[in-house]
């Protein structure tokens, strides 16, 4: 071969990489997101994440998530560690990929005028994501069963026992492949 053949195959190998989609396949995948939760005893939260993904086979997935959010209206930051089980079902060549699932979570709470003890909860999720080369938009909701047990409060927390922290949570990111 030339080294005019040997571009051309390197050219045609690089836009077959390129054009790949979602590539949801085996593998690993690892994202950033933004995160908002209305919950209904802290108010409304705001903040971001990181997860890391296992495809063992196309259909099923696993991930590690870890996050911070943080209520300001009762100046609660909550940092969620979350690992959640995934079915996946892919599109248009792989190229959108819509998934659901359940996760179990360690969430830890910190703030200023309460105390609230760490606690377990879960969640199902369904999400969508948008293939771009080696590169997809993560759009997911999710509900959120959590409830927090109060120590101490001040103002709008003081009179309850817990704090029920159900709310519906919505992750918006970019997600890498390997």
């Amino acid at each position: 071969m030339d080294h005019r053949e040997w571009i051309g195959l390197a050219l045609l190998a690089a836009a077959s990489v390129f054009l790949a989609g979602c590539s949801h396949g085996s593998g690993v995948e690892f994202g950033v997101f933004g995160s908002s939760l209305d919950s209904d005893d802290l108010g409304e939260g705001y903040g971001g994440g990181a997860k890391l993904e296992i495809n063992p086979i196309d259909l099923v997935s696993v991930d590690a998530r870890a996050s911070y959010i943080r209520f300001s209206d009762t100046d609660v930051d909550m940092y969620p560690l979350e690992v959640t089980g995934l079915v996946n079902f892919s599109a248009i060549g792989e190229r959108i990929v819509a998934y659901a699932g359940a996760g179990v979570g360690y969430y830890l709470f910190d703030g200023d005028e309460v105390d609230l003890d760490d606690a377990v909860g879960f969640f199902p999720v369904v999400g969508l994501e948008i293939g771009l080369h080696r590169v997809s938009v993560l759009v997911e909701a999710r509900w959120l069963f959590l409830e927090a047990d109060i120590d101490s409060a001040k103002d709008e927390l003081r009179d309850l026992g817990d704090a029920n922290v159900d709310g519906l949570g919505v992750n918006v990111g970019l997600l890498f492949r390997f």
